[in-house]
């Protein structure tokens, strides 16, 4: 069996190696990085690595993982996917294919040149397919064909049999001759990300028909021309505006901290398949001009004067006046085709059933104007809650169907905060640079609390008699819902998964427990075997 202790074969370990996209994340004792670069390989380094360093292995695609699930202080070894990045047609199981090492754009540029089809999957373009996809995977067409695993049909996956010390390629699907597979292939379409083993490629039987062209158009306001009032007024508007929209229309809401000085509303509106440019752009400028009405009573728009940050979506295209633009569909995902720069992040999720009720909106407000002591003025520019539509064709499977149960909600909403400083990597943890680090987090975190103190400070759908909130996002890991070293493991996988996390008659705990009986592929919210 080849062993491969360092990173592609003779070549040693290099700084970046050890580096999460995110800044705060590093692995100071990494020792080894696997890279197949075929998929046979994967199962032997599968076995090599596991047998080598255990639950120290973890897994990476697209490096984005917001927690720091890859990159800890225990990770001894990588098994890096990123040089398995095909994407194309398999005549011989009929389906289009993404390999797990693949990021969004490859994705998206292979499918719609090569095939004409796309994915209703992410904007952010270096994004991996390996966690992206297997956590759920949404973007600015899911309001028209639903999450990325709503058309997965089939995946090959590297599991690992501890007890005869062996790794396996499997190829899982709604097909397969067991009940086992069967259910791994479920757990897998939603729960996925470093939970059973190491994904290796996925397989889509049909994909939808790229649409011919997309017609982006923003607009803003001035925070200084926004009272609490007008706040309020404008988050209603907006709820009422999402659930009005046709399955065509995505929009991202960019509630801004006033230090950056502007609020900002990105609405993309996709072409029907077979309408021409000219119908297109007739129905575009029409939604536009009914947009434009609907909030003109609220406060005077203006220009964008930066691009709006934040992921999904980090804009570096400024929309530069108040018109529309009519573009064909690959320069649409151009557009808003950013991962933004490497820097230090925090990240919380909820998903919304129905509009804010006011005292949620008494908080926003509050909280976006809170200026922490001992940061600069304008640091907390590039913190924001993003609202981003949701529902349409996600609705229409069950909460069953795949592990992500959130099928009722109409908005997804993603609280964020960033920060940047001169430390050298895996340095950031020096005096001077925590006590920035800990005024970003409790930022975020009190504002989170502060939202929904009526629910025990999370988006628990258990404690919210009104039916407003459902739960979380797998793909937006956060640490502070619970882990399995602080003993709120169960409280954070509820969130995320509800019904489907453990009581439901086909859980995610029995798939575990199935595939994975003695925990090898572990990270701080990993599903439990118990």
């Amino acid at each position: 069996m080849t062993q491969a202790p360092t990173r592609g074969g003779d070549q040693p370990l290099i700084l970046s190696d050890k580096q999460g996209f995110d800044r705060r994340w590093f692995a100071p004792q990494l020792q080894a990085v696997y890279v197949p670069a075929r998929h046979e390989q994967v199962e032997e380094y599968v076995g090599a690595a596991l047998s080598a360093y255990g639950r120290d292995v973890k897994i990476a695609s697209g490096r984005h993982c917001y927690e720091n699930f890859v990159y800890n202080d225990s990770t001894r070894a990588i098994i890096d996917m990123s040089a398995l990045s095909q994407v194309g047609f398999d005549a011989e199981r009929n389906a289009y294919f993404v390999d797990a090492g693949c990021e969004n754009w490859s994705v998206y540029r292979a499918l719609l040149n090569g095939h004409g089809k796309t994915l209703p999957a992410g904007s952010c373009y270096s994004v991996g397919a390996g966690g992206h996809i297997t956590g759920g995977g949404y973007g600015l067409l899911s309001r028209l064909h639903g999450l990325t695993v709503d058309h997965l049909t089939a995946v090959d996956i590297v599991t690992w049999d501890a007890a005869q010390g062996q790794a396996k390629l499997r190829h899982v699907s709604e097909q397969s001759g067991s009940q086992e597979e069967r259910d791994l292939f479920w757990a897998l379409r939603g729960a996925g990300c470093g939970n059973f083993g190491v994904i290796v490629r996925y397989y889509f039987a049909a994909l939808p028909d790229a649409p011919d062209h997309a017609t982006q158009f923003t607009l803003a306001w001035d925070w200084d021309q926004i009272n609490k009032q007008a706040f309020s007024q404008l988050l209603d508007e907006y709820a009422d505006f999402v659930m009005r929209m046709p399955n065509n229309d995505f929009s991202l809401l960019k509630l801004n901290h006033v230090d950056n000085g502007q609020i900002g509303l990105l609405v993309q509106i996709a072409s029907p398949i077979g309408a021409s440019f000219h119908q297109h752009c007739q129905q575009a400028e029409a939604r536009i001009q009914s947009l434009q009405q609907r909030f003109a009573a609220i406060a005077p728009a203006t220009v964008l004067r930066r691009p709006m940050g934040g992921h999904p979506g980090w804009m570096n295209t400024l929309h530069a006046n108040l018109s529309a633009q009519h573009l064909t569909y690959l320069e649409a995902l151009q557009t808003v085709n950013g991962s933004g720069p490497n820097q230090f992040g925090k990240y919380k999720s909820a998903y919304m059933n129905k509009g804010f009720p006011q005292n949620q909106k008494d908080e926003i407000f509050r909280w976006l104007h809170e200026k922490p002591e001992g940061l600069a003025n304008s640091a907390l520019a590039q913190s924001l809650l993003q609202v981003d539509s949701y529902g349409g064709a996600v609705n229409e499977r069950s909460s069953s169907a795949t592990p992500v149960p959130q099928r009722s909600s109409i908005l997804k909403l993603q609280y964020q905060t960033y920060w940047n400083n001169a430390s050298a990597p895996g340095q950031s943890r020096q005096s001077r640079y925590q006590e920035q680090a800990r005024t970003h987090l409790n930022w975020i975190r009190g504002f989170y609390q502060a939202v929904y103190a009526e629910y025990g400070g999370t988006p628990n759908p258990e404690q919210d008699k009104n039916g407003v909130v459902d739960g979380c996002y797998y793909n937006y890991p956060d640490c502070d819902l619970g882990t399995h070293e602080d003993g709120k493991i169960d409280q954070a996988m509820q969130l995320y998964f509800k019904e489907n996390y453990r009581s439901a008659p086909r859980n995610l705990v029995q798939v575990k427990r199935q595939w994975d009986p003695q925990d090898y592929f572990h990270h701080a919210q990993s599903i439990p075997i118990k």
